[in-house]
């Protein structure tokens, strides 16, 4: 499963060959300006520029699909309490029919933007190697202790999934039978059981991986130096420059929006 969920993906597209800071600048304006986005007409820029980045990355559908179903799954279901929060909320029963656009924005720009946070994010995780992670955002101005933190979290997420099949296989040779159907609502419950022998596992392997980071000198005063050097290219740079300009733009239309 950890093969198949959020793992970096090698390929040779525009976007694979960019400096991880110009994807993490690009990613992070594109998150910022779909939050402070307040209707569809903004959003759909957005959208499209994500789904444009997106394209780019030429990724295999076999080597996301798994990824996809869950990110699909996520969005239905916080669409759904959304409608029904707004449903209730924005519809008055004297008025029925007065409020049917709002509703309709209410509930379809949470939408827009849950699929463009995602289409940024999935294809930044799959078109960047997690050993660069700490080295871009170190080099960013980040602490390198921060920029560690971030890129052990990205690492370590995948091996956490693949400890979760692992112990899954150990109690079903163990006698444990998963009940249910084959949809993910009953994979997510069949792995109740597992939560204690995995967290007991994870908790164990952190404190070896923080006993290893102590003994090299992690956490001492000063910064040590990067053992990857990242040079931005002209096309990083205007990476860069595009993501910022469009993150100062929907800050000006964010403050400038009618109350």
């Amino acid at each position: 499963m950890a093969s198949r969920v959020i793992r970096y993906v090698e390929g040779s597209s525009i976007v694979h060959t960019l400096d991880p800071r110009a994807k993490l600048t690009l990613v992070f304006s594109l998150i910022l300006s779909a939050t402070l986005a307040y209707s569809i007409p903004l959003v759909l820029p957005l959208l499209l520029a994500s789904l444009a980045f997106y394209l780019a990355a030429k990724l295999p559908w076999s080597k996301v699909k798994s990824t996809w179903k869950i990110v699909a799954t996520i969005i239905l279901f916080l669409s759904l309490l959304n409608y029904l929060f707004v449903a209730v909320l924005f519809h008055p029963p004297e008025a029925p029919n007065a409020v049917s656009s709002e509703i309709f924005v209410r509930v379809f720009t949470p939408i827009l933007k849950l699929l463009t946070v995602a289409l940024a994010a999935i294809t930044l995780v799959y078109t960047t190697p997690p050993n660069l992670y700490a080295p871009a955002l170190g080099q960013m101005g980040l602490s390198y202790k921060a920029a560690y933190v971030i890129q052990l979290g990205l690492r370590y997420f995948p091996e956490y999934i693949e400890e979760m099949r692992r112990t899954l296989e150990a109690q079903m040779a163990r006698g444990y039978r998963p009940r249910g159907g084959g949809n993910f609502i009953a994979r997510i419950l069949n792995l109740a059981p597992l939560v204690v022998p995995v967290t007991v596992s994870a908790s164990l392997s952190i404190y070896d991986v923080a006993d290893a980071m102590e003994l090299r000198g992690f956490g001492e005063s000063g910064c040590h130096t990067w053992l990857r050097k990242l040079k931005m290219s002209a096309r990083d740079k205007a990476v860069v420059a595009v993501s910022l300009a469009l993150l100062a733009a929907y800050v000006a239309l964010y403050v400038a929006r009618p109350l």
